[in-house]
């Protein structure tokens, strides 16, 4: 006998159990993974389940003793269908928090280590990000420890502080407190880490050789001036910046309330919450984002000076750690002052990825 007359011979009400003994099955594990999210996130999501699956299975076994005459006891169709709809629902609510997971450590960001050159003057442009995994920033400060020995000028990425400036920095673009505790806290529900502990690692280098270690940004109140001039020249900034200030007003407040509500979750909240807030940062340092008029400050502005304070250095070797997003405003800056300016290569790094945890036992 031949496999299709074999195949043909079993009879369809057992390819209908058979069928039905898998979806059973995939149902089970489904919601036995799901289970721990849900868990985690609160037990209240489970309750809940349970209440809608309960509601689900009674109106199915309802409807299937009006449309069908072939129904078992009402308890038996209510319990099966109640399975069914829990098993459904745990997967559903699980489903999102598997999904950016998954989407993070398969469709991870990268941020390019590009190295810009004219033919005389060299320059390296290593994208960053404020809040990062502990790996990518120990690879970024060896490269430019590296760079220190062969002789290049480290240009560093930070707003200056200037009393005249710092409250409107601190009320308009660092979200209310500390910029740098905000990114801290940040850090700490992403599982991941803050940039500027790693940078320590330079501070007896630049101690000895400070000239070789440059602070290459603005100061506060350089961002003011600049505010101040596009509010009053620029009627389409003005409009948008307080629009989109509203906007965040009505979202929930500043940034610094946003971290101390995030100080409030359980330990499995902030579990969920580092995965969402990784998927997040992806996107960010992709680039998936609106564009924004207040970027003319925090990135228009700061690319204007950077490019300056480049083309101004009497320096041929220059390794900049810098946003990332800053780098394809700058280098058709330089390109502006001198068409031979060109990317000589760029390689990439991996900024964001699911914190590391090992088990063992002796």
């Amino acid at each position: 006998m031949t496999d299709n007359a074999a195949a043909s011979s079993v009879p369809a009400g057992l390819w209908a159990v058979r069928l039905g003994a898998i979806i059973w099955f995939l149902l089970i594990v489904g919601c036995l993974m799901a289970l721990p999210v849900m868990l985690d996130a609160t037990w209240l999501l489970v309750a809940a389940a349970v209440v809608l699956a309960l509601l689900a299975g009674a109106l199915w076994a309802f409807l299937r003793r009006l449309i069908s005459s072939r129904h078992g006891r009402f308890g038996h169709d209510w319990l099966k269908g109640g399975l069914a709809a829990f098993f459904v629902l745990c997967i559903a609510i699980a489903a999102p928090i598997y999904y950016i997971a998954v989407k993070t450590e398969t469709d991870p960001a990268l941020l390019p280590r590009a190295v810009l050159t004219n033919g005389e003057k060299t320059v390296v442009y290593q994208g960053m990000m404020h809040i990062g995994t502990e790996r990518f920033y120990k690879q970024v400060v060896y490269d430019a420890e590296k760079a220190l020995s062969d002789g290049y000028v480290l240009y560093y990425e930070g707003v200056q502080p200037n009393p005249e400036g710092d409250k409107w920095f601190a009320d308009n673009l660092a979200g209310g407190g500390d910029l740098s505790d905000n990114y801290r806290k940040l850090g700490e529900m992403c599982g991941l880490q803050f940039q500027l502990g790693y940078f320590d690692l330079l501070e007896k280098d630049k101690a000895v050789h400070p000239q070789s270690h440059v602070t290459a940004d603005v100061d506060t109140l350089q961002m003011k001036q600049e505010y101040d001039r596009l509010m009053a020249s620029d009627p389409e900034f003005a409009a948008a910046f307080q629009a989109e200030q509203a906007a965040q007003s009505n979202a929930g407040g500043d940034m610094a309330g946003a971290m101390g509500f995030l100080d409030n979750l359980t330990e499995g909240q902030k579990k969920l919450s580092g995965y969402v807030c990784r998927f997040m940062m992806s996107r960010v340092a992709k680039g998936n984002g609106e564009a924004r008029q207040i970027d003319k400050v925090i990135l228009d502005f700061r690319n204007r000076k950077l490019a300056e304070r480049i083309l101004a250095d009497p320096h041929d070797k220059i390794y900049i750690t810098y946003g990332a997003h800053h780098l394809e405003g700058i280098l058709p800056l330089l390109q502006q002052a001198d068409p031979r300016w060109r990317v000589e290569s760029v390689s990439w790094i991996r900024p964001v990825e699911a914190p590391e945890q090992f088990e063992a036992s002796l």
